[in-house]
C-alpha cells in the first residue's frame, strides 16, 4: 500500500511537472508570425519615429526575457510577473493594430498573489487573435482580477466574434487540436491538476467571449 501510494504521488508530481514544462515551451516557442511582425514593426518605426521604435523594442525584449524565464520558473509565480508579460504583449499588439485593439484593466488584488505561470497571457492572446482581430473594426479585451469570498477570480473578456455551443464544447477536449485556441487546453489541464477545476468559458456568437478561472485561498500558497 505504501509503495502504491508513493507511486501515485510520484505520478501526480510527474504529470504536474510535464504540464508546467509544456506550458513554458509553448510560450518559449513564440509564433513566427508574431516574431516577424513585431520585428517588421520595429524596423518600420526606425524610419518615422525612433522614440516609439525604442519603446517597442524594450517591450519586445522584456516579453522575450520573461517568456524564457518561465522555462525555469517554479510551480507558482507572483501575479505581478505574469501581468508584466501580458502588458508587454498587449502593448506590442496595440502598436501594430492601434485603435482596433483596446485593453481595459480591472485588477483589484495584491500583486504578490501567487499563480501558475502562463495562465493569463495565453487567454489574452487567444482573445486578441481569435476574438478581436477576427472583426474588421476590432474590439476590447478586458482583464478582470477580483477578490471573491475565499478566492480570487481571473477573467479575460472580449467583444470579439464569439462562439456557439458546439465550438465551446470542442475547445477543452483532449482531442481535436484544430479547434483549440492558443494554450487553452494546456492552461485548463494545469489548473485542473493544481486546483481540481479549470477554465470556464461563456460565449455567444457575435457577442464575445469570457474565459475565467478561480484560485481558492486554500490553494494559493501551496
Amino acid at each position: 500500500m505504501k509503495y502504491r501510494a508513493w507511486s501515485l504521488s510520484s505520478l501526480k508530481q510527474a504529470v504536474n511537472e510535464r504540464l508546467r514544462i509544456e506550458a513554458a515551451y509553448l510560450q518559449a516557442q513564440i509564433h513566427p508570425h508574431f516574431l516577424f511582425n513585431t520585428l517588421n514593426s520595429i524596423m518600420a518605426l526606425s524610419e518615422i519615429d525612433t522614440e516609439k521604435m525604442r519603446e517597442l523594442g524594450e517591450a519586445f525584449t522584456s516579453y522575450l526575457r520573461i517568456s524564457f524565464d518561465f522555462l525555469t520558473a517554479g510551480k507558482l509565480v507572483p501575479l505581478a510577473r505574469e501581468l508584466q508579460l501580458v502588458e508587454n504583449y498587449v502593448y506590442i499588439e496595440q502598436q501594430r493594430f492601434e485603435e482596433r485593439l483596446q485593453v481595459a484593466w480591472e485588477v483589484n488584488v495584491d500583486m504578490d498573489v501567487l499563480i501558475p505561470p502562463l495562465t493569463i497571457q495565453p487567454l489574452v492572446e487567444n482573445a486578441v487573435r481569435h476574438g478581436i482581430l477576427k472583426l474588421s473594426k476590432g474590439g476590447t479585451v478586458r482583464i478582470r482580477i477580483e477578490r471573491q469570498a475565499e478566492a480570487v477570480r481571473f477573467s479575460v473578456i472580449d467583444t470579439g466574434i464569439g462562439m456557439d455551443d458546439e465550438q465551446i464544447s470542442k475547445l477543452l477536449r483532449p482531442a481535436g487540436k484544430e479547434y483549440r485556441g492558443i494554450g487553452l487546453f494546456n492552461t485548463h489541464s494545469r489548473l485542473t491538476q493544481l486546483y481540481g477545476q479549470g477554465l470556464q468559458i461563456q460565449s455567444k456568437s457575435g457577442e464575445g467571449t469570457t474565459v475565467s478561472f478561480t484560485i481558492p485561498d486554500s490553494f494559493r500558497q501551496k
